[in-house]
């Protein structure tokens, strides 16, 4: 999930490329890459020249990948729990990791940190305006790559939640 997290973020890279983005050593992403590869997930997009040894790009197999139709069929709800759940985690690792950075911003206007939940019962007119900006959001995002910008990691979970029955005897 980070190698393709990283791919649509950065476009196009080398295996060496990929894991100095992520912070890991080239010979731990071998193994992934070629799993994704092999699930049709990730392919070679050319290749560059560096220290006079061609290195294969690697690219996802769209720049707006999205599990949006596999939610949708519940065959699908244990796996997308997984991921889920593995999506929160690196979003905790994420967020610490950005606690330290040194070009962390955590007021105004290109504020890069922050964190928040909350618990309402927003009107359908107000989810379809959530909604709307969530979209908009991921536009922004799938559309601008500013390579002087440090990379950010959005993400966001939005579900109905189940309520306790409330006796009058607590």
């Amino acid at each position: 999930m980070d190698i393709v997290d990283h791919l649509v973020g950065r476009g196009p890279m080398s295996i060496k490329q990929l894991a100095a983005s992520m912070g890991r050593q080239p010979s731990s992403i071998y193994y992934h890459m070629n799993m994704l590869v092999k699930a049709d997930l990730v392919v070679e997009a050319g290749s560059q020249v560096s220290n006079r040894r061609a290195e294969v790009l690697y690219e996802t197999i769209s720049p707006r990948m999205r599990l949006q139709k596999a939610l949708s069929d519940p065959a699908n709800h244990e796996t997308i729990d997984r991921t889920v759940g593995a999506i929160s985690r690196q979003a905790h690792r994420d967020f610490v990791q950005g606690l330290s950075h040194p070009r962390a911003q955590l007021e105004g206007d290109e504020r890069n940190l922050g964190f928040f939940r909350l618990i309402n019962r927003p009107s359908p007119e107000s989810l379809r305006e959530i909604n709307g900006y969530i979209e908009r959001i991921a536009e922004i995002l799938w559309e601008e790559r500013d390579m002087e910008q440090p990379l950010i990691a959005f993400a966001w979970t939005l579900t109905p939640l189940h309520e306790k029955a409330v006796s009058g005897d607590d």
